[in-house]
């Protein structure tokens, strides 16, 4: 008599756990489709901004004049990096640039490569005379790399005669410290 008690309260339990699994499926059923819901209501909204955005950048895209490239970009690199020395308010503090240039022309890559002393030296001088709170600033990274380009440009120039060969000054790393 004993063990048909015992067999009726365990049925009993397993009647109340299948249960409460039944409301936490439910509840887990319930929590995806809102997840889900709100998901697809995101994307859908975000959809629509998209649209509008690359309308926008079709009008400025077309308002641009964009040039023809001549031929394949090529990159010449600087090697070594440039490390930049400067003396603020009695601290030593530190500039290290890794650079490359933009060109379309194999004459101007050549020329890069066999005056690359003149050039690294000019660099060398025209950063170092540069105010480092200046260099600080997302402003004076942009002018830099514009009177770098054209400074680049200008020997370029005086030694090959050929004008605009570089068509801008990349900083692949660009550290102040």
């Amino acid at each position: 008599m004993a063990n048909e008690k015992e067999l009726q309260m365990d049925a009993a339990e397993i009647d109340d756990s299948g249960g409460s699994k039944k409301k936490l499926i439910i509840i887990i059923v319930v929590a995806l489709l809102v997840i889900g819901i709100g998901v697809g209501a995101a994307i859908f909204l975000m959809g629509g901004e998209d649209a509008e955005t690359e309308e926008a950048v079709d009008e400025v895209v077309a308002e641009e004049t964009i040039e023809p490239s001549d031929g394949p970009a090529i990159y010449i690199k600087f090697k070594p990096q440039f490390i930049i020395n400067y003396q603020v308010a009695n601290r030593q503090r530190y500039l290290q640039i890794h650079m490359e240039a933009l060109t379309r022309d194999a004459n101007v890559a050549g020329a890069l490569d066999t005056h690359s002393p003149m050039i690294r030296g000019s660099i060398i001088s025209f950063l170092s005379s540069q105010d480092f709170v200046f260099l600080r600033s997302a402003e004076g990274r942009a002018s830099i790399r514009e009177s770098l380009t054209t400074e680049v440009n200008r020997l370029v120039t005086q030694e090959t005669g050929i004008e605009g060969g570089v068509e801008q000054i990349l900083f692949t790393n660009f550290v102040i410290q």
